[in-house]
């Protein structure tokens, strides 16, 4: 094995090394207070995603109800087929 590689496994151990020394001796790390950070802002806008899907669903139920009601009142009801035609007017005889 080549010094190089000696001294880059050397090198990754004291790291490794030095991380978890320095985890155990601080367990207080800002790591926490970031994660509790991370989940209020998670769960804010979750909140906010769920009021605007229960917006838009109230919304759309809304709409979904007007356009019953107008179908069941018949506002837009087509003419009645089985009614007489007007008589049409006879052109007045020419002089």
């Amino acid at each position: 094995m080549s010094n190089f590689m000696k001294t880059a496994i050397a090198i990754i151990v004291l790291a490794v090394v030095l991380v978890i020394g320095y985890r155990v001796m601080n367990p207080d790390d800002t790591t926490i207070g970031d994660a509790i950070d991370a989940t209020s802002d998670a769960a804010s806008d979750a909140m906010d995603a769920t009021g605007e899907a229960a917006s838009d669903a109230m919304d759309t139920t809304e709409e979904a109800v007007e356009e019953a009601v107008d179908d069941m009142s018949g506002e837009e009801a087509p003419a009645p087929m089985d009614a007489e035609p007007a008589p049409m007017e006879e052109p007045a005889p020419a002089e």
